[in-house]
Parts: C-alpha cells; structure tokens; sequence
C-alpha cells in the first residue's frame, strides 16, 4: 500500500533519540487504564427471576472520534486536534501540514467492554483520552458535557474504597448499637415507618445506613431530627392543628394561632430549622412540647 503520509523535514514528531535509559524505558511502558464512567441501561444484564440488575456492564465497543475541536488544558485555547497514525502530537498546528489521505490513516481510540489500557509511547491515543472533553480529569471543556471516562488511579480508588468501608462499618455500628430513643428521630426522618416494631425500625434503620453511609453519619448528630420529630408527634396527637386555619399553625384546644404554616409546607422540619436560627416563637413552642 502507498504511504499516505510522509515524513517531513524539521517535524518534531520523527528523528526521535536512538538511546533511553532505563527510566525512560520504563516510563514508555507505564500503562494507562480507562474506564468508561456513563451508565449504559440497555447494556445491563437483568436476573430473570428477581429483576434485580446485578452490574452495570458497558457495551462491547465504544469509540471516541478521531477528530475535533477542544479548548487545550495548557493554554486554554480553542485548538483544532486530530489522531493520525504515526503522529505524536494530536495538535493540527503542530502536524507540518500533513492531511490525511484517507480512514486508514486515523488512529481509532476504543474502548472495549467499557475499558481502554494505553501505554505511554502511544502519545497520540493518550493525548486524545486527556483532552477529549468527555474525560473526567479534563479542567476546561468547551461543551459542557457529563464526563464519559475516567483514568484509573489505583492507589487513590483503594484509598477511596477504604475510606468508603470505613464509613460504612461505621454508619452501621452507630445504626445498630444507638438507643431506640436515638433511633427513631432519624428514622423517622429518613422516612422509615415508625409504625412498626422496633426491631423492624432497626433492620431498615441499618439497611439506610449502608445504602448511603456518608449522608448517614453526617445526619445521625444534626440536632434538627428530634426537634422535628417532637413537633411532628405534636402533629399526630392533635396537640397542634395545621389545618384549622388555613396557613396558621394553632394549638387544637384552644384554636389560638401560634405562628404561620404555609399550605404544604413541612411543617415540623420548618420549625426545626427556625429553632436551629434562634427563632423565639419556634424555640418556646418545641421548648412546651417538650414538657408534655
């Protein structure tokens, strides 16, 4: 086959040194691992008794163009790119004027089953995985888009799964030894039924706080969740009326107006937030609440 693209005199991509040393050659080695990060449904692989999708699978290919326009990380400016075969560099400006004759002569960038493994002497394909604007990492886009791909970093994603576990043992640890008085405020608030027993509270107490550990902990101490829940008991037992008149919040038995309750508002979780800011009206009414 004729070559389509010849080498050109001054072209910093050819006359590369003849010798490396041993850092270098290991540093051409280094494999860099992509991972496909976009959630592909139809790709999703269903247990036909339960229902239950099992792992988010990718599909078998998926290939990102061989050539655009992107802003350049470096100089954050818009710049031209293409992946020729051969070429280093993905940069138009920087390619001598070469034009590619035809399909053969672009370098295909492709992921398989959702994952892309790179060396390093294969600067072009990993020039077009960190600049693509559907990468992760990438700091400046110029289409505002959801990332598609992430570079593997296997040290922090183990420190990320530790860190995750750690959170999780703990979240579950405060979930299943916290007192019942503890418990359910907050179950209440992550919208368990408390209508139930109380070990039945406890299972979906301790299966809310590993689905989102995180959001568990962080919320388990906040002080809003038994003042809510004093006021939402208030609501139940017909101490208080939010119905009466409408906007108004009003005690049931003497039908006097205690404070504003738009329509449809959360009522308790409102003044559990005004209590939060200093709100005299909201502190003194959960503070006689409280004494019942």
């Amino acid at each position: 086959m004729e070559q389509t693209l010849e080498k050109k005199k001054g072209n910093p991509n050819f006359g590369k040194k003849a010798t490396q040393d041993v850092n270098e050659i290991e540093d051409i080695n280094k494999v860099y691992q992509f991972i496909l990060c976009q959630s592909f449904e139809r790709y999703k692989p269903v247990d036909k008794d339960s229902g239950y999708v099992s792992t988010s699978p990718y599909p078998p290919k998926y290939q990102l163009p061989s050539e655009g326009v992107t802003l350049d990380d470096e100089n954050k400016r818009m710049r031209r790119w293409r992946c020729l075969r051969g070429i280093d560099t993905i940069w138009v400006d920087e390619q001598d004027g070469m034009e590619p004759q035809g399909f053969e002569d672009y370098e295909m960038v492709e992921f398989t089953y959702g994952k892309l493994n790179v060396r390093a002497f294969e600067k072009n394909k990993l020039a077009v995985l960190l600049n693509f604007d559907g990468f992760e990492g990438k700091k400046n886009r110029r289409n505002d888009i959801s990332p598609v791909y992430r570079l593997i970093d296997e040290q922090k994603d183990l420190n990320n799964q530790l860190d995750h576990l750690d959170l999780e043992y703990e979240a579950m640890k405060t979930a299943n030894e916290c007192s019942d008085e503890e418990m359910i405020p907050f179950a209440w608030s992550l919208g368990i039924s408390i209508e139930q027993s109380a070990k039945a509270i406890r299972r979906d107490f301790i299966g809310k706080a590993k689905s989102n550990p995180a959001y568990f902990v962080k919320y388990f101490v906040d002080p809003k969740n038994k003042i809510a829940y004093v006021v939402h008991n208030a609501l139940q037992k017909g101490i208080l009326n939010a119905s009466g008149i409408e906007g108004k919040l009003i005690w049931s038995e003497s039908k006097k107006v205690i404070m504003d309750a738009p329509k449809g508002s959360e009522i308790a979780k409102d003044i559990a937030t005004l209590v939060m800011k200093g709100d005299v009206t909201a502190t003194d009414l959960v503070e006689q609440l409280k004494k019942m």
